[in-house]
């Protein structure tokens, strides 16, 4: 079960939300999640396309960064939207990710908002007594 929730008055005209994990693998799908749930409604999406990411950064905040603007990346550049993300991390901070979804099409799909970029603005991942913790502001 995804845990995640949107903030209100984080910033004006963007996107704020927290989500947090009992370790890295899950809090960067509980992230993931919390960005795809942003863009349209999860049921609409088929898994027919899959795409594979991996990155490496030794500091983990940047790498949940890059790895939340990916997915933005394969919005914008290959018009796909995602419905479901499974993600490895290792001790040394690489990451691999799957991502399932299609091709959006406005006949089938619920859109919601449009994400442009991760912004650094209140940008934090912590350690937390129960695993991890980030916040995050995407610009809409």
């Amino acid at each position: 079960m995804p845990n995640y929730k949107f903030l209100e008055g984080i910033s004006v005209a963007d996107l704020a939300f927290e989500a947090t994990g009992k370790d890295l693998n899950a809090l960067f799908e509980n992230a993931a999640l919390a960005m795809l749930e942003s863009q349209a409604v999860l049921e609409t999406i088929s898994p027919k396309v899959t795409k594979k990411v991996v990155l490496e950064n030794k500091d983990i905040g940047q790498l949940l960064f890059d790895f939340l603007n990916e997915i933005i990346y394969f919005k914008d550049a290959e018009q796909l939207i995602f419905k479901t993300v499974k993600v490895a991390i290792t001790d040394s901070y690489k990451l691999v990710a799957e991502l399932k979804g299609e091709k959006i099409d406005l006949k089938k799909h619920r859109l919601g908002n449009d994400l442009k970029a991760v912004t650094m603005h209140k940008f934090k991942v912590e350690q937390a007594k129960t695993g991890w913790k980030c916040q995050v502001v995407i610009d809409i």
